[in-house]
């Protein structure tokens, strides 16, 4: 046996220190991996922030032979072989997900998709957006955990809504280009946005959806009215809505019910109305002035967004890009489109056609669609071809305008107008509108029952909406 000296001592200390010492070393590094590190032929799942104008496109999802968003930068991914060509093909293959749905002319400011693809494809970036149109951009990427999911696990979204303020004047009131809205009417219309907010059965404020599922309840987190801007010689305002989640048509028509309110066409009770059992007629503002805004991923960024791996899914360091992008290429076609096509004017022509009140089955079967209405054609057609999109958080197009069907008979370029509480009936002419642009970005989220538009979507409980705080 070996004597034990205090120099043996000395020595088997220094070497566990020396042990204990590497082990730490070696967790320090695991911890400040670099996010892209690795195989560079390797597929990771990335959440990719984008941009894009969606006029001339059927919305972001793939739906061929339309032309989309999804397929152009598939089509880019593709080229600079981020992707196969089985995965073109098929975007399952890497778990490609998109976390808010636009439709038809709706633009995004920002997006978020997450997908399995190679990350270190040199110039990446600059190659994809040097194939890209110049409407749509892809501006950064970042490293997520394997089973990110955008969609689902996307807490909250941020909708704007562009519109000309002479929509806000009151009905008996005649305007023209020079109207400035006042304070007073600006106050109204934040009052009555802020019934909105809460939790509240929204089924009058979409399409196929009954007033005793549980997904008919939404919680509206805020929704404001900013201050007035002149831009191509009209007055706008932006209202902001942020909530967990958004149906089919669902922004649109809180926006035309506010303007219905704001315009005296009906009061404010037709909005408390809206959230009973019964069917309410509720109208449904353009789409031109709708855009995507913001995401957000506060639990996914509290969960896994400081973990020394990931990076939390935040964008502000390309507030910059996205704001220009936002001035340059989004909010310049719903001016021009205002001035030009008189998008919001042609609407406001059918506001009072609609009743704001319970509906009976007898109208409904009674009421018909203005002969040659080019809206009316078009909303069917563009349903009937989107039979095979994902509908859980978007549109599909819209009602048709209706009106009695005995007064288009008799003389088809006047209808009747919304009958004042005196009995009487005012008559309106109707110019060849030009065609309205369609779209809407309404969204699903996780914490719903099922999927929105297709049953079976989803199989995720609901939360407390109503205390939830994001």
């Amino acid at each position: 046996m070996s004597e034990v000296t205090p120099e043996s001592n000395l020595k088997r200390k220094a070497d566990n220190e020396q042990e204990t010492s590497s082990k730490k070393t070696k967790n320090i590094k695991k911890e400040q991996v670099p996010q892209m590190q690795g195989n560079p032929n390797v597929k990771r799942k990335v959440a990719v922030l984008i941009a894009y104008n969606g006029k001339g496109y059927h919305g972001i999802q793939r739906n061929p032979p339309f032309p989309s968003i999804e397929e152009e930068i598939l089509k880019a991914l593709l080229e600079v072989k981020a992707i196969t060509q089985e995965q073109y093909d098929k975007p399952s293959l890497v778990s490609f997900q998109r976390a808010a749905r636009t439709d038809k002319h709706v633009s995004a400011a920002s997006n978020i998709l997450s997908l399995k693809m190679v990350t270190n494809v040199e110039n990446f970036l600059d190659n994809v957006n040097g194939i890209l149109p110049n409407q749509i951009r892809m501006l950064g990427f970042k490293r997520t955990t394997k089973g990110f999911d955008c969609k689902t696990q996307c807490t909250g979204r941020t909708y704007m809504y562009v519109l000309p303020t002479y929509a806000l004047a009151p009905v008996e009131m005649t305007v023209t280009d020079n109207y400035r809205v006042t304070d007073e009417v600006l106050t109204r219309v934040n009052e009555i946005l802020q019934l909105y907010v809460g939790t509240h059965n929204f089924h009058n404020f979409t399409s196929g959806i009954k007033p005793t599922e549980r997904r008919a309840y939404r919680y509206i987190i805020k929704f404001e009215c900013g201050k007035p801007f002149v831009r191509e010689g009209l007055e706008f305002v932006t209202c902001k809505v942020r909530g967990q989640s958004f149906m089919l048509h669902h922004i649109r028509k809180m926006i035309g019910l506010m303007i219905a309110v704001v315009k005296g066409y009906c009061k404010e009770d037709a909005i408390e109305l809206s959230w009973g059992s019964e069917k309410v007629d509720v109208p449904k503002a353009p789409g031109l002035g709708l855009l995507l805004d913001e995401l957000y991923f506060d639990g996914y960024n509290k969960k896994w967004g400081r973990d020394g791996l990931h990076e939390p899914i935040e964008w502000s360091e390309f507030e910059e890009e996205l704001e220009k992008f936002r001035e340059e290429y989004i909010l310049p076609e719903i001016y021009k489109g205002e001035k030009n096509e008189r998008v919001m004017w042609d609407w406001l022509k059918t506001l009072h056609m609609h009743s704001f009140d319970v509906e009976s089955k007898n109208r409904r079967r009674n009421n018909y669609s203005i002969p040659g209405s080019e809206e009316s054609t078009r909303d069917v057609n563009e349903e009937s071809q989107n039979t095979n999109l994902d509908l859980t958080d978007g549109d599909t197009g819209g009602e048709v305008i209706t009106t009695n069907r005995t007064e288009v008979e008799a003389n088809p370029q006047t209808v009747l107008s919304h009958p004042k509480e005196d009995g009487e009936v005012k008559k309106q002419d109707f110019t060849k509108s030009d065609e309205v642009l369609k779209g809407e970005c309404e969204i699903g989220h996780k914490d719903l029952e099922v999927g929105e538009g297709q049953e079976g979507d989803g199989q995720d409980k609901i939360n407390s909406v109503g205390s939830q705080s994001l």
